[in-house]
């Protein structure tokens, strides 16, 4: 593999993608080979099905090395939601004078630890903002001058029995060397410009079976749940409510041909076809059951809200990605109205993948670029070892 290309493994609540990829041009990306694999998933940062996660990582990674024409040996592995902690720490340094900031001054404040977190290790460590001695906040204080530094720090704590399970698959496979990100920090960083990161903003990531709820704060996150609620809950609803014998993945592909937003006739049915059947169900029954799941989702939602502690969230724009439920017509101008909040959605601006579905893939490729970038002899050589 070449040193400007980096292999990653997305893993997400229903299917594991691996890609090979390097740095285009204006912020875009080369994949030079990737695959995705469904497999039965978790719950409750459990896997239901650990021989059955195995094989989709096997052979995501197999299918993927083959398409880039590469043996994968190093791997930048994103770490779901469910399976991360974040704690934050304010840290303090004073000085004998007002001076201006230093690079060194910052590297000693971030070089604070946390104490031990029991059965989660500290992956990745960001800090949310940094401040000076008038109180001012800002991404980096080098230059700036104040008798003292200040610096918010968040921890991202991983469980260590996903790195266990994940690390032996991949020793395994032959993978030599494992990095593990956080998957919701690497998609804010990639997804949310870096102005509005700095007043703030709520990242709602939600997949088929899981959902994770982020505050983000500057180059960090200060808060975040996860639930093992997603949009396949919100397909679930129409199963549930529905005395018709209809596979799930009919439903799923008729809740992708309303529109929540339009005034439709009553008598309006919506159909699908497959080679066994023909299927119909009304579209206001169908309306009806999908605003239902998502009042769930609404619900969890404005807990996440309450739980944070944190007033000022309530202030914030709330910006929807993942698979679950960003591509259902009218989804955001439904969840503005049952939130009483601004909800966008966000997406990589991305040709060919600009779907909040590639929103973790493209968030982890392109931290796991950087973080190589970091890492390189180059790097080293000019900004200094550790630097």
């Amino acid at each position: 593999m070449s040193r400007n290309s980096a292999a990653v493994l997305d893993v997400r609540s229903s299917e594991v993608t691996a890609a090979v990829g390097a740095r285009g041009v204006n912020n875009t990306f080369v994949l030079q080979g990737g695959h995705t694999q469904p497999y039965k998933g978790y719950e409750q940062a459990e896997f239901f099905d650990l021989k059955d996660f195995q094989s989709a990582v096997c052979t995501a990674l197999d299918m993927a090395s083959r398409a880039a024409g590469v043996r994968i040996r190093e791997l930048y592995v994103g770490v779901p939601g469910e399976f991360i902690r974040i704690r934050t720490q304010r840290c303090v340094m004073n000085f004998e004078n007002k001076r201006k900031v230093t690079a060194k001054d910052v590297k000693a404040l971030r070089e604070s630890s946390l104490k031990d977190e029991g059965a989660y290790a500290c992956i990745y460590k960001a800090a949310a903002y940094y401040a000076v001695s008038d109180r001012r906040r800002t991404a980096d204080p080098v230059g700036m001058f104040s008798d003292s530094l200040e610096g918010l720090f968040c921890y991202f704590m991983a469980d260590e029995n996903f790195i266990d399970v994940v690390g032996n698959i991949l020793a395994e496979y032959g993978v030599k060397k494992a990095v593990y990100l956080p998957s919701s920090l690497a998609q804010s960083r990639y997804l949310i410009p870096q102005g509005l990161r700095e007043t703030g903003a709520v990242l709602l990531d939600v997949d088929k079976i899981s959902m994770t709820f982020s505050a983000v704060e500057g180059d960090g996150i200060t808060w975040q749940q996860a639930y093992s609620e997603g949009g396949g809950h919100v397909t679930a609803q129409v199963y549930l409510e529905s005395d018709i014998d209809i596979p799930f993945y009919v439903l799923e592909a008729m809740v992708g041909k309303i529109n929540l937003a339009s005034l439709d006739d009553a008598n309006v049915s919506v159909e699908y076809a497959d080679r066994r059947a023909v299927y119909s169900l009304p579209l206001y029954f169908l309306k009806g059951c999908v605003q239902d799941g998502l009042d769930v989702l609404c619900e969890v939602v404005e807990a996440c809200f309450e739980m944070s502690g944190d007033p000022g969230l309530n202030y914030r724009p709330i910006l929807l990605t993942g698979g679950g439920i960003a591509d259902i017509r009218g989804v955001r101008e439904y969840l503005s109205q049952r939130l009483g909040r601004n909800v966008e959605i966000i997406a990589p601006a991305l040709p060919y993948y600009n779907q909040a579905a590639q929103s973790s893939l493209f968030g982890l490729l392109d931290m796991a670029l950087e973080r190589k970038r970091k890492t390189s002899f180059f790097y080293k050589l000019f900004h200094g070892i550790g630097g």
